[in-house]
Order: structure tokens, then sequence, then C-alpha cells
């Protein structure tokens, strides 16, 4: 196989292994984080209840009932918001699917590696398919990517310990199976020099 055609294809193969990467973290993340917020937009709703009007009622008067009422209505209706505004269900389930997509495609690339019976030709004329769904892709799902987000980075944004665990057994597949395309691209390269 070509040195050129071998680049390109370990290219695509890495950046759709960081786009879902990306995705697939960023879209747990935000699922859990709509779990707990819509959690607190409950409590916070009961809390507004007719029974703690009553101890209210009875620890601060009438003025401390109206002002617990509007401190609560107030958050209550923000937490809200956040929830409706950007951890809605249908983004998250958007940035679940692109990574799917991207696996995908990432897979694909790697069947171009292992095709025992495939000309350089054929994988090239593939891999231009394969780059051009890479850029569909991009144009559906790059507004889910911030800038200067993905896999070079220069600083690395604050991670809870539960999202570092995650994207390190993540990281550590993708490392895997780029090794393991290294391996299967230097055996066809072999192969076809062979020939």
């Amino acid at each position: 196989m070509k040195e050129q055609l071998i680049d390109e294809i370990e290219r695509l193969t890495v950046n759709a292994a960081g786009r879902r990467e990306d995705l697939q973290i960023t879209g747990l993340r935000k699922s859990k984080h709509r779990k707990a917020l819509t959690i607190a937009a409950g409590i916070l709703a009961l809390t507004s209840a007719g029974t703690i009007t009553t101890v209210i009622s009875n620890v601060f008067g009438n003025t401390g009932i109206q002002l617990v009422a509007a401190l609560t209505a107030a958050v209550s209706g923000t937490v809200s918001l956040l929830i409706t505004a950007y951890y809605n269900d249908e983004t998250v389930f958007t940035m679940l699917l692109g990574s799917t997509k991207y696996l995908a495609l990432r897979e694909n690339v790697y069947r171009l590696v292992i095709h025992p019976d495939m000309s350089d030709a054929d994988r090239f004329k593939r891999l231009e398919e394969l780059q051009a769904e890479y850029v569909r892709l991009d144009e559906s799902y790059s507004r889910f990517f911030s800038v200067g987000k993905g896999r070079h980075r220069t600083s690395a944004p604050p991670v809870r310990r539960a999202d570092r665990a995650i994207a390190e057994s993540v990281q550590e597949a993708e490392w895997q199976e780029r090794e393991s395309l290294r391996r299967e691209l230097g055996k066809a390269g072999a192969l076809s020099d062979a020939s």
C-alpha cells in the first residue's frame, strides 16, 4: 500500500475516533447534568407546597412566606429554563447518535486496511467516499464541538473524576484500536510490497 494512502487512512481513522469520543463524553455528561437538574427542579417545586407554607408562616409570618415563595419560584424557574435550553433530550440523543455515526465511519475506514482483495486504487476510491462522509458528519454535528476542543487541546478544562475515568477508558480503547490499525497497515503494506 502506498505511504500516502496509509497516512490518509490513519488520519481519517484518528479524526473520526476523536469526534466520536468528544460527542460521546459530552452527551453522557449532559445526560447526567439533566437528571440532576430535573431532580433539583422537582425538589424546589415540592418546597413551595402548602405544608412548607404553614411552617414558614409560624416562624417568619406572612412576609417570610412571600419572600420564600418568591425565591423558590425564581430558582425553580431558572432551573427549568436551564433544563429546557441546554440539557434537552433531543440534544443529548443527537450527540450520542453522532458518536455512533463517527464509530461506523471509523470502522468502515478500518475495513479498507483489512480487506484482503482490495487494490490500492479501490482503497483510494473508497477512502474518497469516506472522507466525503466525514465532511457530511462534521456539517451535521459541528455545532456540538467547541472551538479548541478535540484531540489537540492546548489546555484541558477541569474534569470531574467520573468524567475523567470515562475519558481515560475511551482514550485507552481508541489507542489500542489505533495500534491495531498501524499493525494491520504495516502487514497490508508488506503484503502489497511482496506482490
